[in-house]
């Protein structure tokens, strides 16, 4: 049995960059992680701007990061299209497309350079806690007890917690995920395109695109189960032309798309982070980023107080506190945009249309909602 002073349980990158952010002389950190290895996740994932900055800011931005420089967002079946821009926020970028794994190498070897460890093939089993300290077991035998403990492992371990509790919202939708590649460059230019059946998004990832594409489960399973050539006609048509030709499509996959919240993000002795606090639907990207300004706001609330307050009731409802606006406006920020461009009969098309055009014409209200996207309304 070990007693570090923090004790993470899921070492993706959430938990990864808490770790690396309480990183300092004097204080131990356990980081342990349920998967026997490093992940293969061919997942792309989407950072803005303010998450490069976040992980510039502990060395491990990955080398091979793909800029958004523009974002086109328009409506299928009704007037109206908006184009953000990175020229009008002054940055080089509005957000970046970087592989799962890619990410979590960069983060990993961080890690060991601050000399923390991730112990793998620790799945956490039993947590029990007191106020004194966090006392958590796992399927190896290990044990570990620390004065602060952070879950970032999806919600499994939070759950085991008397008094945590979710609250789930099934949007009836699922997500279908590919590689796709156009007959022309996309130059750096992301697409966000609403329609009656859910959003459609193509990110750039070094030569190809990532797409999402929602639509209804059975809708889904027989899009997966479509040859290529099939596949991509469907998707031509329900896409348009704007990016171009779909010409290839490799790696699809499909998974169901919920909302999910906690009820607190703090318990004794613990804070819960990233997905294992909020999982949101993946629209305007918001979910990974949400959860990195999570160990953002922990890391600096917890340098607030001390090393020696780390788990304490007052280090803990400060967190709690700072973090309840950005969470619970991001929550509301891509929930409304499900509803609103999805059901014809909650928003009209022509109000939707309106909506995107003055976005379009306004400067003002079309920084403020690219700076929604980059910082939330944490900043």
């Amino acid at each position: 049995m070990t007693e570090p002073r923090v004790a993470v349980v899921g070492a993706g990158p959430v938990g990864a960059t808490v770790a690396a952010l309480l990183a300092r002389p004097g204080v131990e950190i356990a980081l342990f992680e349920a998967r026997a290895s490093r992940s293969s996740d061919p997942r792309t994932l989407a950072l803005s701007h303010g998450s490069r900055e976040l992980l510039e800011s502990i060395g491990a931005w990955p080398r091979d990061a793909t800029p958004i420089r523009s974002i086109h967002v328009s409506q299928k079946g009704g007037p109206g299209r908006t184009l953000l821009e990175c020229g009008d926020q002054g940055l080089p970028a509005l957000g970046y497309t970087v592989g799962y794994s890619e990410l979590e190498a960069a983060l990993w070897q961080r890690l060991a350079a601050q000399g923390i460890a991730v112990h793998t093939g620790e799945a956490c089993e039993a947590i029990e806690l007191d106020e004194a300290e966090a006392h958590a077991r796992f399927a190896s035998g290990r044990s570990v007890r620390a004065r602060l403990l952070v879950l970032a492992d999806g919600g499994t371990s939070a759950a085991r917690i008397p008094g945590i509790a979710f609250a789930e919202k099934d949007y009836g939708q699922a997500a279908v995920v590919a590689a796709v590649r156009t007959d022309k460059a996309h130059d750096a230019r992301a697409y966000e395109r609403f329609t009656p059946s859910g959003p459609v998004a193509l990110l750039p990832v070094a030569d190809r695109f990532a797409l999402v594409w929602s639509m209804t489960p059975q809708s889904a399973a027989d899009h997966v189960a479509l040859d290529d050539r099939a596949f991509l006609a469907a998707l031509q048509a329900h896409f348009g032309d704007r990016a171009g030709r779909f010409v290839s499509v490799e790696r699809r996959a499909s998974f169901a798309l919920r909302l999910r919240s906690v009820n607190s993000p703090v318990a004794l002795r613990t804070a819960i982070v990233g997905n294992a606090a909020q999982a949101l639907h993946p629209i305007a990207g918001q979910g990974l980023n949400l959860g990195l300004r999570d160990a953002a706001v922990l890391a600096a609330t917890a340098a607030h107080h001390g090393a020696e307050a780390w788990g304490a009731p007052a280090m803990l409802s400060a967190y709690r506190d700072a973090r309840r606006g950005d969470v619970s406006r991001g929550i509301a920020f891509t929930d409304f945009l499900v509803g609103a461009f999805a059901d014809a009969r909650g928003v009209p098309t022509w109000l939707r249309g309106a909506a995107l055009t003055a976005l379009d014409l306004v400067p003002p209200a079309r920084r403020a909602f690219a700076e929604r996207m980059i910082h939330g309304t944490y900043r």
